[in-house]
């Protein structure tokens, strides 16, 4: 079973006729997603989980999508300790952050930055800062690479 935080769809679903998903969200958001997100073919395979906790368990794989960028270090340091926790040993922790933009003139991503940081103390992360808390929460780096339009993907393991 593989748990993820819900902030797409996936196109290629058709591919795996094996995939099981778990959405764990807010209840709002669950009904948003099996309402009109979610394609109704697929809706049986998806299990949705209403919780509050932003670190489901049970899975083999965690994928957290910007959750990470809404809390100041302290608390990004626990919620990745918990994951950590929750995953068993052969595990993978999938994560997902918008990074520090590229280009220090783009004046949306310094707008995003400062809107984060005045309202939640965390502001857009660098590469090395997002690898630093994910290391103080007791993961590994497995491997690290950029998605596209200034977001990173790095798949962690609990460290050894």
């Amino acid at each position: 079973m593989t748990t993820i935080r819900p902030t797409g769809t996936c196109r290629n679903w058709k591919e795996f006729p094996g995939l099981r998903v778990r959405l764990a969200a807010l209840p709002s958001v669950l009904g948003v997603l099996g309402g009109q997100i979610l394609d109704p073919e697929v809706l049986p395979r998806v299990e949705l989980v209403p919780q509050t906790h932003p670190v489901p368990s049970g899975a083999g794989t965690l994928l957290l999508c910007r959750l990470l960028e809404w809390l100041p270090d302290e608390d990004a340091v626990l919620t990745l300790s918990e994951a950590a926790a929750a995953l068993p040993a052969e595990g993978a922790l999938v994560l997902v952050e918008q990074v520090e933009a590229a280009d220090p003139d783009d004046i949306d991503a310094a707008l995003h930055h400062l809107r984060l940081t005045a309202a939640f103390g965390s502001g857009l992360r660098s590469v090395k800062d997002v690898t630093a808390l994910a290391e103080r929460a007791g993961l590994a780096v497995r491997a690290c690479r950029d998605v596209g339009w200034d977001h990173r993907l790095w798949v962690l393991a609990p460290a050894a």
